[in-house]
């Protein structure tokens, strides 16, 4: 790939900021606040890092436009973080596929319809009835099912499973890995035997979703599972059969979903928490790492803990519990100070509960 360069002078004018400094300054790239070196723009979008701002090599620092701290060259932002994404797009893009056309080894359905410009690399199945819309690219070893629907310019990265009757938007990614619309965990128990339910449903992913790798996104029993417009996963994601995420959504890695859950939009689940089935999550709602939601959460609630409380109680709860060796002290010794205190007074040592009966031993 070839070098990008530019002045610091070009650079702020396509990032719509204002240039303090030296504009003459060439420019082949972003870094770190820590490790850009004297020809890499950095930014600064959060305040503890802004000791750094003075010691950096950087030949510029992207800043919002109200920092007043040290430093040569600053391009002044509305939003310096998307400022430093800008940057990051026009130094370096976004990856290209190495392959052109189709590849001989991919089996291809004679009644799959495929859009102009599409790519299709090597060992890649597409099904019967298929269409894959203009400018999609599949990368090898991608298996997709009968009656799939891709829209235009999507990425499927290697070895992902469409299941059949998946339907991809505009603009869709599916990393490594995933596995979109396999069967729900749907059983009937009867007699002592879990039998399985058809899977009849289907999986829609709207336009611009990102789908990390090695998720797992279930079909319905009845109907769609759909994840809606711009929302984006990390890796390892569950999503059960049925539920229904709405428009941008965030989901961080080893988050999950089980069935038949409602989610709003512009909602947040952080690393390892997870929903139970059957229940209505507002819009804006953002749930905290670890947490496990079991029940409605109204709109632009935070909740933490498990099972999921507001935040705020549930960081009062974890306080609490990083105090409990020094309460354990704390009793154990107001215990002591009690039986002695009754036995000055002449009491019985029966006359109070005991620890053990207090505990309901």
């Amino acid at each position: 790939m070839a070098t990008v360069e530019m002045t610091l002078s070009e650079l702020a004018r396509q990032l719509g900021g204002r240039l303090e400094g030296d504009g003459t300054r060439i420019i082949r790239g972003v870094g770190t606040i820590e490790s850009a070196g004297p020809e890499e723009v950095t930014f600064l979008a959060n305040a503890r890092y802004e000791r750094h701002v003075e010691s950096t090599a950087a030949a510029a620092v992207i800043v919002s436009l109200d920092y007043s701290g040290p430093g040569r060259n600053l391009i002044r932002c509305q939003d310096p973080y998307f400022a430093f994404r800008e940057a990051m797009v026009a130094f370096h893009g976004f990856r290209k596929p190495t392959f052109e056309g189709i590849a001989p080894s991919a089996d291809i359905a004679p009644s799959a319809t495929l859009g102009q410009g599409v790519r299709i690399g090597a060992f890649v199945t597409v099904s019967a009835n298929c269409r894959i819309g203009d400018g999609a690219v599949i990368y090898p070893g991608v298996f997709i099912g009968p009656n799939c629907r891709i829209g235009r310019d999507c990425t499927i990265y290697p070895n992902v499973t469409l299941y059949d009757g998946t339907i991809l938007g505009e603009r869709v990614t599916i990393h490594a890995g995933s596995s979109i619309g396999q069967d729900g965990f749907g059983y009937a128990t009867h007699a002592g035997r879990h039998e399985k339910i058809p899977q009849a449903g289907w999986v829609e992913l709207e336009d611009d979703v990102e789908i990390g790798a090695c998720c797992a996104i279930d079909r319905a029993t009845m109907g769609p599972t759909v994840i809606g417009a711009g929302t984006k996963f990390s890796n390892l994601v569950a999503i059960g059969h049925g539920t229904k995420m709405g428009k941008h959504c965030l989901m961080v890695a080893q988050s999950g979903i089980a069935g038949s859950v409602a989610v709003g939009n512009y909602c947040v689940f952080a690393g390892q928490s997870g929903v139970v089935g059957h229940i209505r999550i507002g819009d804006g709602v953002q749930v905290a790492a670890q947490s496990g939601v079991t029940g409605d959460v109204a709109s632009g609630a935070q909740v933490g803990g498990s099972p999921a409380v507001p935040l705020a109680e549930a960081r009062r709860a974890w306080m609490a519990f990083s105090r409990l060796p020094q309460l354990r002290t704390a009793v154990r010794k107001l215990t002591k100070e009690l039986a002695a205190l009754r036995k000055r007074l002449g009491l019985p040592e029966d006359s109070a509960p005991s620890d053990r009966r207090e505990e309901g031993q």
